[in-house]
């Protein structure tokens, strides 16, 4: 028996192809260090895309990173990849963060059908909970856990061991939402909960990683494919 949903963050239940896209087209990019000769437009472009392709490698921003260097975007002559990453872009991101429309009233649906909430996302707890607050999260669950709190990360399994705690359920009665094969599917599965595959990127490069059975376009979904395993 289902008894709680615990989610993943970004790519889940916020929309980052919309989050750059609106960082494009409002922030102070100066510092960035674009090649010279490209475009917003273009350099949009190449970083949806490289998100897309490589934000599920172990070590995403660097993966991106010598990627938009490869495709003539990012000059790596001027700037380090921690550099890029916390001085270019954690600034953005902790002003703006795009939910999914869905979001919140998919949220709000499971809560109204008896299930408990969770949040288990990587990253530093400033970062993360403006990101949460942004998109209009902060009261909608009944445990978060970021990883910068707990002292480990996804895929390590402490993180859904904690929240299976919090929450007082047995992990073989949640199931744990998120659209990462590694951290989200492999770990949540070694951990005992039911995994949900989100295929929001549409891609897997973990061919040695079993697909799980239940997957979904988005979080929308939830309440019918939850509705059909009851």
């Amino acid at each position: 028996m289902i008894k709680a949903v615990v989610f993943d963050l970004d790519h889940t239940l916020f929309d980052r192809y919309a989050t750059f896209t609106k960082i494009f087209n409002e922030c102070d990019l100066s510092g960035v260090p674009f090649c010279e000769g490209v475009t917003r437009e273009q350099a949009l472009e190449a970083f949806i895309y490289t998100d897309r392709h490589f934000i599920h490698n172990l070590k995403p921003w660097h993966a991106m990173f010598e990627q938009l260097v490869k495709q003539g975007i990012l000059r790596d002559d001027v700037i380090s990849i921690d550099d890029f990453y916390y001085t270019c872009l954690v600034p953005h991101f902790k002003k703006i963060s795009v939910p999914f429309d869905f979001t919140i009233p998919t949220l709000r649906k499971l809560r109204e059908m008896g299930f408990k909430l969770g949040l288990i996302t990587n990253g530093k707890h400033d970062l993360q909970y403006a990101k949460i607050a942004n998109v209009g999260l902060t009261d909608e669950f009944d445990e978060i856990v970021v990883s910068g709190d707990v002292g480990a990360q996804k895929p390590s399994t402490v993180p859904y061991e904690i929240m299976a705690q919090r929450l007082n359920i047995a992990p073989n009665e949640m199931l744990y939402v998120g659209d990462n094969p590694k951290n989200d599917v492999e770990a949540s599965r070694k951990a005992g909960y039911i995994p949900v595959w989100v295929r929001t990127t549409g891609t897997w490069i973990f061919p040695e990683i079993e697909k799980p059975e239940l997957q979904v376009d988005t979080v929308a979904e939830l309440p019918e494919l939850i509705k059909g395993l009851m």
